[in-house]
């Protein structure tokens, strides 16, 4: 049994600049081959309103990302019914001695969840980067002309090449599409939320492997 985590955040810079808003976590069972969600909550932060009025984005925008290009919104965040100190709890109290992993582990768990508060490195093990065998395997069936979805395939061999960066990561709703071409989660009305992600990232994690 693999955990999958996923968190929604403030930006990109992790702790202590950034905050976790929102995770999920969803369970895939190596056996069966079931996936199925296990957690999701809000975070409450009764700071929230100071706290978005002075962030600032890498692209010099104002406010906290997520709130103006999703669905979640600062009410949200202030109505939550659970503060950090309870969420991080409950975290733990269901990673404790399992194997964890997310869809970019240097991100969700580098700059996160293995830091204080959370501090899941002293009690879970880690599984492989999720993103980095999804990248591997899905430019592999690119390049030899198997991804089923052919405008897919095309973008992401053209994005690759127009990259700036050496290493061009896959997204994870593009993995899925180009390993899941079966839609087993079914794609339409998501909302890419944090469980919705982690389930998905569960998907490709049993095409993988």
């Amino acid at each position: 049994m693999v955990l999958i985590i996923d968190t929604e955040t403030t930006g990109l810079r992790g702790i202590p600049e950034d905050r976790v808003l929102e995770i999920g976590i969803a369970e895939y069972d190596e056996v069966s081959g079931d996936i199925s969600p296990v957690y999701s909550e809000m975070i409450r932060y009764d700071d929230i309103v100071d706290f978005d009025s002075k962030y600032v984005n890498i692209d010099g925008s104002r406010g906290i990302w997520i709130y103006r290009n999703s669905d979640m919104r600062m009410e949200d965040t202030l109505n939550a019914a659970k503060d950090l100190d309870t969420v991080v709890r409950e975290v733990r109290n269901i990673v404790s001695g399992k194997e964890v992993t997310s869809y970019n582990v240097r991100f969700d768990f580098d700059k996160y969840l293995d830091l204080e508060p959370w501090s899941l490195k002293d009690i879970a093990a880690r599984k492989m980067d999720i993103m980095e065998l999804a990248t591997a395997k899905v430019y592999e069936l690119a390049d030899s002309d198997s991804i089923e979805d052919k405008g897919l395939q095309e973008r992401l061999l053209r994005e690759r090449e127009d990259s700036y960066y050496p290493e061009k990561w896959v997204r994870s709703i593009d993995a899925y599409r180009a390993l899941c071409p079966e839609d087993p989660m079914g794609l339409e009305g998501m909302r890419h939320r944090a469980i919705d992600d982690a389930v998905m990232e569960g998907w490709i994690l049993r095409a993988l492997i």
